[in-house]
């Protein structure tokens, strides 16, 4: 599992509005036993300004919120979509204004 790895949403009644979660957490913690993902939606109204990192999956513009974060078992993340690599940069400054306030 690889950071920034785009996956299917494993809650289904979190998918309408969050259709996929995308991996922050970095390799060298491998060894734990769930990952720390944050929630990619396409619906603009709930991507905030400064915290939310604009993704293309398939043709379709999505939206990273890095404000909706939480942990989910590795064996859940199991339907691998994309990367989102491309986006390392607005991923680590939307991080840094959410909890740095830079």
């Amino acid at each position: 599992m690889k950071q920034f790895d785009v996956y299917l949403n494993p809650i289904a009644k979190g998918r309408a509005l969050y259709p996929y979660v995308c991996c922050l957490q970095s390799e060298l913690l491998d060894g734990l036993s769930t990952r720390v993902v944050c929630f990619v939606t396409s619906d603009a109204t709930v991507a905030f300004d400064k915290v939310s990192v604009p993704i293309s999956i398939d043709n379709t513009d999505f939206h990273l919120c890095m404000n909706v974060i939480a942990t989910i078992e590795n064996n859940r993340l199991s339907e691998l979509v994309c990367n989102a690599i491309d986006s390392r940069d607005g991923i680590v400054n939307a991080y840094d204004a959410l909890l740095m306030g830079i």
